[in-house]
């Protein structure tokens, strides 16, 4: 016979706002890893779950218990659903909802993407600038010689 806790909904529902606070740094953990590598493995969802738990500070056994057990079930369903299915699971659970990053996260964010398209933009610029030269000497060319033939 196992020593297993039983959590009651009742519990689960009253560390709800404990969930709430640390979900936006779940999510943004899992979006970060998704967006570099793709689906995550069992290995990274639960790094992402532990850099949202770093967020909770010290809390009693019970209610890590809890938390450990949320965490779980989200952690089931992502593993089988992906997630949005996890991400609407913890919506209509526990009106979990995603909050933007920081300002100023997001503000660096942006400005280092721009400063990346920016250049990627120049590069590509160049290089077609460079094809247009090349193409335009090929067709003057290919004109000469047809109209050389043609006076011929």
């Amino acid at each position: 016979m196992t020593n297993e806790t039983i959590i009651t909904m009742e519990d689960m529902l009253a560390e709800a706002e404990l969930f709430q606070a640390i979900y936006p740094d779940l999510i943004g953990e899992i979006e970060r890893i998704e967006n570099t590598r793709g689906k995550l493995g069992e290995f990274q969802l639960m790094q992402a779950i532990s850099y949202a738990k770093n967020g909770l500070g010290v809390l009693s056994y019970e209610r890590r218990q809890i938390i450990n057990s949320i965490l779980e079930q989200f952690s089931a369903i992502y593993t089988k659903g992906g997630r949005y299915d996890a991400i609407q699971w913890a919506q209509e659970t526990f009106g979990c909802y995603a909050e933007p990053p920081s300002g100023e996260a997001q503000d660096s964010e942006v400005q280092g993407r721009l400063e990346e398209l920016t250049i990627r933009i120049r590069d590509r610029e160049a290089e077609l600038l460079k094809l247009y030269r090349e193409y335009y000497m090929l067709q003057t060319y290919q004109q000469a010689a047809d109209a050389e033939t043609t006076t011929d």
